[in-house]
This record gives structure tokens, sequence and C-alpha cells, in this order.
């Protein structure tokens, strides 16, 4: 607490009072810090050569020589030629962009896919189910004519359509 605010219990009415003058101490501290902070900051600096060729830099001028003040004050360093330089947020964003399209269009194909092999697994099911029902099965040779097939090559024909089922519908 700051001076002169001893509180005690009989003194409750002057609380209100000490914690004003506390919140006023601390903003005029920030203040001060603040400000002496920004002196620092704001301070000049000059450059000067001297008779070696040797290039320095200080807060005051020397005494008998010419200096210049410098403009930038700023400590960073321009990015050396070969060095490439960071890419700033704008560059940052279109890469991600470019990636969350990408991952988008990646998982659009993926569900295409998904969906024709369910169609080519339902159509297989079907042409398996209408083999089991039918009871006789044939093929068209070469002049169009119908050609049944046996009990034999109807059991293969199912079985290899079984096998195509089992593939495409995992």
């Amino acid at each position: 607490m700051a001076a002169g605010c001893n509180i005690g219990a009989h003194d409750i009415i002057f609380a209100p009072y000490c914690q004003r003058k506390n919140k006023i101490f601390n903003t005029l501290l920030k203040l001060c810090l603040l400000w002496a902070w920004l002196a620092c900051a704001h301070a000049q600096v000059y450059k000067w050569v001297d008779e070696k060729g040797t290039t320095h830099y200080g807060e005051r001028p020397p005494q008998g020589r010419k200096a210049q003040e410098v403009g930038q004050r700023l400590a960073n360093p321009a990015p050396a030629p070969g060095k490439a330089s960071r890419p700033d947020w704008k560059e940052k964003d279109l890469e991600f962009r470019g990636r969350r399209i990408e991952a988008e269009q990646a998982e659009a194909k993926q569900k295409q896919q998904e969906a024709a092999n369910l169609q080519a697994c339902n159509q297989a099911r079907d042409h398996l189910a209408q083999m089991k029902t039918a009871r006789r099965l044939y093929r068209l040779n070469e002049k169009g004519e119908r050609v049944y097939e046996s009990d034999e090559e109807r059991q293969a024909s199912v079985a290899q359509l079984e096998a195509a089922v089992a593939q495409r519908c995992r």
C-alpha cells in the first residue's frame, strides 16, 4: 500500500481512496518507463571515418571530425543477396491456400473413386443375383446366335462372378 493508507478495522471508509491512489501510482510508473524506453529508441547515431579508413558509429560525433547522422536506426539488416528472404505472411497465406485446395481436390477425387467402386460393386452383386436366379444362361457367339451353358460352365461363371464381387466389394 502507498504511504498514508494504513487501513485498520475502523478505517474501512478510506479503502477505496487507497486503491485509487495505487492505480494512479502504477499508471504513472508505466508512463515513465515507456517514456524512458522511447527516449533510448530515439537516440541519434553518427557515422564517421577515421584517418586509417575505418568506419565508426557512435551516439556522439567525434570532436574535430566530420560525422554524418545515420538515417536508419533499426537493427534489422538487409537480407544478403545470395540468400532468399523469408516469405512474408502473404506468401505464407498463398502457400497455405494452395495446399488446402490441393487437399480438397484430392479428397474430392477420392470420394469420386469410392462412389465409382460402390457402383461397380452394386452392379456385380445385381449380376450375380440374376445369374443365380436364372434357369439357363447363354452367351452370344460370333454370328449372334445363343449358345447355352452347361451346368458346369454355369457354376464356373457364378464362381468367377462371386470372386469379382469379393474383390470389388471390400
